[in-house]
């Protein structure tokens, strides 16, 4: 069981929103919308759920994952009070502090140390970035050391780059946001970042430029 939460409350994380209704499977909890808060987050906690898995698509920070109340839905002080959890966050920033003082309390973390780009929810874009994305969804879990992250990377870095080929395909080449389509395709390899439980640096992709203008 996943928890899958999503806010929607501008134009990026509505694409996110779009993307993740296409993504949601039968033993998800979904919190989207206007129950992807804090509150309600950290009540789905309390049920303990046996997988112990959060796959979250939001705002971030450094320090912080941003619920729809533009509230703090996770922060370094509640690691403590959640080891053992894997989690995944499609939001900027995230994997700095914030995936650092989880790895610490033991749980693995995963996400982005720089801004990333929102997907275009746009037909036909959206059911390239929503295959990505679920397979994200579907593999992450399996990530826990540095071998089988690896298989992960591997794996998603392909399917990004038959994703290219979709787009070109789908004359995202000549569309006026193609920087953008092209971006979060690549970014969503390139700049995700790993913090294992109990380690104190992440991983990353081999591939993966090491620094980057987006940070």
């Amino acid at each position: 069981m996943t928890i899958f939460f999503v806010s929607s409350t501008d134009p990026a994380t509505r694409a996110n929103h779009a993307i993740a209704l296409q993504m949601v499977e039968q033993s998800d909890v979904n919190l989207f919308a206007e129950n992807a808060t804090r509150e309600r987050l950290h009540t789905e906690f309390q049920t303990d759920p046996p997988q112990n898995l959060v796959f979250a698509m939001s705002h971030g920070s450094p320090n912080a994952l941003w619920d729809s109340n533009e509230e703090e839905a996770l922060a370094a002080h509640d690691a403590a009070n959640l080891q053992g959890y894997k989690i995944f966050c499609w939001a900027c920033h995230t994997a700095k502090e914030l995936g650092q003082s989880f790895a610490a309390q033991g749980s693995t973390w995963w996400g982005y140390d720089c801004a990333i780009t929102a997907p275009d929810a746009r037909p036909p874009y959206l059911i390239v970035f929503r295959d990505i994305l679920l397979s994200l969804k579907q593999r992450f879990p399996a990530g826990v050391d540095a071998a089988s992250v690896a298989v992960v990377f591997a794996t998603i870095k392909a399917e990004c780059d038959d994703a290219e080929i979709r787009f070109e395909e789908a004359g995202a080449s000549d569309d006026d946001d193609a920087m953008s389509i092209y971006s979060c395709c690549n970014q969503i390899w390139q700049h995700l970042c790993v913090w294992l439980a109990g380690q104190g640096h992440p991983i990353f992709h081999p591939d993966a430029p090491r620094s980057s203008i987006f940070g």
